[in-house]
């Protein structure tokens, strides 16, 4: 009976002991899985590219933010890091967050800055999104706060430029970031990025933009389309519009936020432009936007200096230029001066003798335009003596088109719908002339197989049903 009875206290003993720490183990787990699930980091460097150092007392600060429910309501911190003294760049950081706070369907923002004594000395702001367990590494360029290299100018309705906007867009299903950087002087640049993309970079492009009293923002450039966008609460966002008055879905938030800073991108796309090297100097003026850049003396430039001066051109020259760049900033010609936004070349393709830019009046419109033929299919267009360019005119009031090919008129008419561009009922005149007759021959058999067309700047490019660009013609006044 005695044995029996310590055997029972022992064994109360046992389930007891054992009780609480089963207990303890259930808490302390508890605890490690609320942390766990709690607990969202995103890691990052920042840096900057003027070669100065900061003072010792300098304070570096990266805050992620996350936008409201409401438009006009500042935007919710999620976490913050801290480097005090910031010591010198790169800038590395992990900012630790509340997951359960984060709302996928919500914009999130990074915001950097270099302080010193309270004066904000470098600043940075990117767009993350989304935010989840496998968060990728941010990089962030920071730029001076101090220095202005663009002066800036206020638009009634946008406010004061340069500006950048950033935002996400569905495009064709995907989800797109887009970084928008207007300039005072009517010039914009843009970078698309798909959410999807296995590369890293994006798509850039620059061009002009045009605003109107409607608020409609139009940007032309060296895309295929114009881009419209509706400016609303006095620049404080742009949406993306289908086309002006029409939003692209309204049951979307197809907005770009102006960040707090003036962020610009460093645009990387093929570009054509006028292209002139004298007294070993070297300078373009873009066919896209009209910008005159220097160039630098690296990368494939040596190509393109040696096909320039193939061609025999007279001193001062310029030639029609194609090639993918990169414009970015490079020291000056003048020590005192900042450095300034240079072309420098990344592959050089082509030079075009007996092209142009062509007419910077064209508001890329098909129609009403004088459409001078510079090339069929990889073959520039040669001009014989006493006869006029061949060209083709679209008729504004009609589905009438009319032209020449160099010897002979032409005239017919064109269907349109969209980007598709069919002619029809073309009739040439009868004359014989020395020259020109083959190239005349070959234009009108590549009109019969046009399609497409796409307008990039001034060019005009008619395309087959498969897309092969087989002609481009270019505005001329």
């Amino acid at each position: 009976m005695g044995d029996q009875a310590c055997s029972g206290w022992k064994q109360q003993m046992i389930c007891s002991v054992c009780g609480k720490v089963v207990a303890w183990m259930l808490v302390v787990a508890g605890l490690l899985f609320s942390s766990v699930a709690c607990a969202g980091t995103l890691q990052g460097t920042a840096t900057y590219r003027e070669r100065i150092a900061l003072p010792v007392d300098a304070v570096f600060t990266v805050e992620l933010l996350q936008e409201a429910s409401r438009a006009d309501a500042p935007a919710a911190v999620l976490g913050r890091s801290k480097l005090e003294p910031a010591g010198q760049p790169p800038f590395r950081f992990t900012i630790a967050y509340d997951d359960t706070a984060v709302q996928p369907e919500r914009t999130c923002t990074v915001r950097a800055a270099v302080t010193h004594q309270g004066q904000v000395l470098f600043a940075a702001e990117a767009i993350y999104r989304p935010l989840n367990s496998h968060n990728e590494p941010l990089d962030m360029l920071l730029v001076s706060v101090q220095d202005k290299p663009h002066a800036e100018s206020k638009v009634e309705g946008i406010g004061l430029l340069p500006a950048s906007y950033e935002g996400e867009f569905t495009v064709a299903g995907k989800r797109t970031t887009m970084h928008l950087d207007l300039l005072p002087d009517g010039r914009y640049q843009l970078r698309s990025i798909d959410s999807g993309r296995t590369v890293p970079g994006g798509t850039d492009n620059i061009g002009r933009w045009t605003f109107d009293r409607n608020n409609h923002l139009v940007l032309r450039g060296s895309n295929d389309l114009p881009l419209f966008f509706s400016v609303v609460e006095d620049g404080s966002t742009v949406q993306r519009l289908e086309a002006p008055g029409k939003v692209v879905d309204p049951s979307t938030d197809d907005r770009l936020t102006r960040l707090l800073f003036y962020r610009p991108i460093d645009p990387r796309l093929e570009l054509t432009g006028m292209f002139i090297y004298m007294a070993d100097a070297a300078v373009i003026t873009l066919c896209a936007d009209g910008r005159r850049l220097p160039v630098a003396m690296e990368g494939d430039y040596r190509s393109l200096e040696v096909a320039y001066l193939k061609t025999g051109p007279q001193a001062g020259e310029p030639l029609l230029v194609s090639l993918e760049g990169l414009i970015t900033l490079r020291p000056s010609m003048e020590e005192s001066l900042p450095p300034q936004p240079t072309l420098v070349v990344q592959r050089f393709i082509s030079v075009r003798p007996q092209e142009s830019c062509g007419s910077t009046a064209v508001d890329s419109a098909l129609r009403g335009i004088h459409w001078k033929l510079v090339r069929l299919g990889d073959s520039p267009v040669a001009v014989a003596e006493h006869q006029a360019a061949p060209y083709l005119f679209f008729a504004v009031d009609a589905l009438h088109v009319s032209g020449s090919g160099g010897c002979n008129g032409l005239a017919g008419n064109f269907e349109l719908q969209g980007d598709r561009l069919r002619f029809d009922q073309m009739a040439i005149t009868m004359k014989a002339c020395a020259d020109g007759m083959e190239q005349e021959r070959s234009f009108v058999e590549t009109l019969a197989k046009v399609q497409r067309y796409r307008i990039r700047g001034s060019h005009l490019e008619l395309l087959d049903a498969e897309g092969t660009v087989r002609a481009q013609l270019e505005a001329s006044e």
